[in-house]
């Protein structure tokens, strides 16, 4: 079966999650299908680079402060796009499409009669207006469509007989290695940690804030931007000792070796997390975690068990949140342990298995939510 091929498009190959969860797909895919990726890569490596089997396409995109240039750079790369796989794609290739934004790659493939499958992990798409289009021209050319999450499905009017949910996961190697410190005696200072884009949507005032709000208490924050960004960063916050800020980071281990507590403090009026890969790594680690109250995180983390839900505008049920976890050593000991035995929940070989299924068609009674597998 490797005379098919798999054609996946994915628009900005960085270090954040749909790129890790791509990666993990086309990984599973390499088995059965011929792979070809196309991405843009604008710092010289990501996630999607390197992937065995794969052969990788480059395509054209860059991202710009101003957002009408953004909106033009995005609109000519799936012009761009469009042109390159109307030429390059087969009539039996199936295009692959990571989130809604590579619309291009769908039109391209409905005018070649291939099967287009999308796998949609965002909602807050800015602004509303590209969003409709974007869902539109999804609703138009696609054959499945893939959800991260219960919750993401319900955001989105695509036929039930089209959609799945496929929860994420982490790579067995990242489990096996998160095993090795599942909720050690730590002789290191308590320390909060909070892993996210560069963007005031992911609640990084918020946590600087917090961080001078318990001066006593160690925070780490890894932005996904390099370190010419995180210093501009770190001057207009004036950030406190106690708040450390790192720029992107290939290998994420040594912070959550190091943590307590993982947070997610995005700001829900303005960017709802449709799942949480950096909650679920956490989680794997035996940390207990923060997040808001709303959105697909609350499938991973039930409310006092797992975790806390909390908005991030309110510093003071934060502070006091993190301060029983610090203080109150059975309660944090019970919460980690119950983080990591539901981490176990989300497992790879549900993951595969799901994304088996998916391309290759297989007849088989299919959940349209799956049962969670440990």
């Amino acid at each position: 079966m490797k005379n098919k091929r798999i054609i996946a498009v994915h628009l900005l190959n960085d270090f954040s999650g749909s790129p890790l969860v791509l990666r993990q797909s086309l990984e599973v895919l390499t088995a059965t299908y011929e792979v070809h990726l196309y991405t843009s890569t604008p710092s010289g490596n990501g996630t999607l680079s390197n992937i065995p089997a794969v052969r990788n396409h480059n395509i054209f995109y860059k991202w710009s402060p101003n957002k009408f240039i953004t909106l033009f750079l995005f609109t000519w790369s799936q012009v761009v796009l469009f042109l390159t796989l109307l030429f390059a794609l087969k009539k039996d290739d199936t295009v692959y499409v990571n989130t809604l934004l590579p619309f291009g790659a769908a039109l391209a493939g409905v005018c070649r009669g291939c099967r287009v499958i999308y796998h949609v992990h965002e909602v807050s798409i800015k602004p509303q207006a590209l969003k409709s289009l974007l869902a539109k021209i999804a609703a138009v050319c696609l054959d499945e469509i893939i959800f991260v999450s219960e919750f993401v499905k319900t955001q989105f009017a695509f036929l039930p007989e089209k959609s799945r949910v496929v929860y994420n996961a982490l790579p067995d190697s990242f489990a096996k290695e998160a095993m090795k410190t599942v909720c050690p005696d730590k002789n290191l200072p308590f320390t909060v940690l909070m892993l996210c884009s560069l963007k005031a949507y992911k609640g990084i005032y918020q946590f600087v804030e917090l961080a001078r709000a318990l001066p006593d208490i160690t925070f780490k924050l890894v932005l996904n931007a390099p370190q010419q960004a995180v210093n501009l960063f770190q001057q207009q916050t004036d950030t406190p000792a106690n708040c450390v800020v790192f720029p992107v980071q290939s290998d994420t281990a040594q912070f959550y070796k190091s943590a307590y507590v993982v947070v997610n403090l995005s700001l829900t009026d303005q960017w709802i997390e449709t799942f949480g890969m950096t909650v679920l790594e956490g989680m794997y680690y035996g940390l207990p975690v923060i997040v808001p109250p709303v959105g697909g995180v609350t499938e991973l983390v039930k409310d006092g068990v797992e975790g806390i839900y909390a908005d991030s505008r309110d510093i003071k049920k934060l502070t006091d949140t993190i301060l029983h976890l610090y203080s109150d050593e059975a309660y944090y000991r019970k919460m980690a342990l119950s983080a990591w035995f539901r981490a176990q929940h989300f497992s790879q070989s549900a993951f595969r298995r799901k994304i088996k299924t998916t391309f290759n068609a297989e007849e088989e009674v299919f959940d349209r939510v799956p049962a969670l597998e440990v």
